[in-house]
């Protein structure tokens, strides 16, 4: 792009002109230091820093970081990971610690330029290698991008700080709202299994009337099959057919695929029905140990279990329970290369179940819970997508 191409008020600097690179090794035994910062506390296109280790957590040379700079995952640059550092800490040798030149750039406004398109999309397509593709400094510190003037530079600045200062308050919202779950569950009871596997069952502290109870003591439990995918005599009917995919903590009205009767008795399944459980016992990535309510009678394959009590109350109280346990959930599974659960493992899951005069109360309280969760939730991602769009459009159209 030449300089008579450029909008008025933009020009073409090099990375290198406007960011600089620090580069100075800690090692994490030697440290006065208390946070330590890997790619793995990042997440992508947050500039904020939630969770952090210990240097005691790691061996081996990391970064010395300073409040206010910049780090940026200069490995997997597709994860889109950069933040700001909220305090001196050390990080991972796999990102690059950067701090604006402020002859050049506001320094605020660089790491919100770092979010953008054309700077992610930059660094991935220079990053070198198939299996961890990284980013060389000397190549990133070449890259030619566009950037506005500094009266812009101030402009864009005051929004994105809105939208992220706005961000940042549902965000806390949302925190103090598991705060408060935790302490109603977690106070009460862990979930437990007993001695299945070698586990020893928690200590717990009910409150008066309350009882621990095995799942298959108060529901019926069962799983799933799946047709034969070569009888075409088995799909396309009217029984709703769910897989672990579809289960996702919302409300399940219908499925991807459907399959006959005849389908379902060739199976061996039992059909689920509407008001109960289903809990996704594997399935790939964040899938298993997740839960769904549902709002049909249907059937489902053999990754899916049904947990069905005898109330629509009960029922709502084991999905938001099973929901809120869901990371010890999926540590009760079976040694395999992931952990999968079993119908034998959750029928001895061991829940807390409150008087009966209290149950509906209690239910209503946690469904009211999780629409104000759901709507912080929404409200945090449209800030991010308008945060993107904002973004996308000011730095893009300097390229058109």
């Amino acid at each position: 792009m030449t300089g008579q191409q450029l909008p008025e008020g933009w020009r073409m600097v090099k990375f290198g002109d406007i960011a600089k690179h620090v580069s100075k090794r800690v090692e994490p035994s030697e440290t006065e230091l208390d946070i330590y910062v890997g790619l793995e506390h990042l997440d992508p296109d947050s500039l904020k820093i939630t969770r952090y280790g210990v240097p005691s957590d790691v061996a081996g040379q990391k970064l010395l970081v300073k409040k206010g700079q910049i780090i940026f995952g200069k490995r997997r640059a597709y994860q889109r990971k950069v933040a700001v550092a909220d305090w001196d800490c050390i990080c991972s040798a796999h990102a690059m610690v950067l701090e604006a030149n402020p002859d050049s750039v506001i320094p605020g406004f660089l790491p919100f330029f770092m979010q953008s398109d054309i700077f992610m999309n930059r660094a991935v397509a220079i990053s070198e290698g198939s299996l961890s593709p990284t980013i060389k400094w000397k190549v990133l510190a070449s890259q030619e991008f566009c950037i506005p003037n500094v009266d812009k530079q101030l402009l864009l600045l005051r929004l994105f700080l809105k939208l992220d200062g706005l961000e940042a308050l549902y965000s806390s919202a949302l925190r103090a709202g598991e705060k408060l779950l935790s302490s109603i569950f977690k106070g009460e009871v862990k979930l437990s299994l007993g001695d299945l596997n070698g586990l020893r069952e928690s200590n717990v502290m009910l409150k008066k009337g309350w009882s621990v109870l095995e799942l298959s003591s108060v529901c019926d439990i069962f799983s799933g099959g799946t047709p034969s995918r070569k009888n075409p005599d088995f799909w396309n009917g009217d029984i709703p057919w769910i897989k672990t995919a579809e289960i996702d903590y919302k409300d399940i009205y219908s499925a991807e695929e459907k399959i006959t009767s005849l389908g379902l008795r060739s199976s061996s399944a039992k059909v689920a029905p509407a008001g109960s459980v289903l809990l996704a016992m594997y399935g790939q990535g964040v899938t298993r140990g997740r839960v769904a309510i549902l709002k049909t009678d249907a059937a489902m394959n053999q990754a899916c279990l049904c947990i069905n009590a005898s109330s629509k109350e009960k029922n709502r109280y084991i999905y938001h329970y099973l929901k809120h346990c869901y990371y010890d959930l999926r540590e009760f599974g079976n040694e395999t290369t992931q952990k999968n659960l079993s119908s034998g493992i959750v029928k001895k899951l061991k829940i807390p179940f409150p008087v009966a005069e209290q149950l509906a109360g209690i239910v209503d309280a946690l469904d009211d819970f999780e629409r104000n969760t759901n709507a912080l939730q929404f409200s945090i991602e449209r800030h991010k997508e308008l945060k993107a769009v904002v973004l996308s459009q000011e730095f893009c159209k300097s390229y058109v």
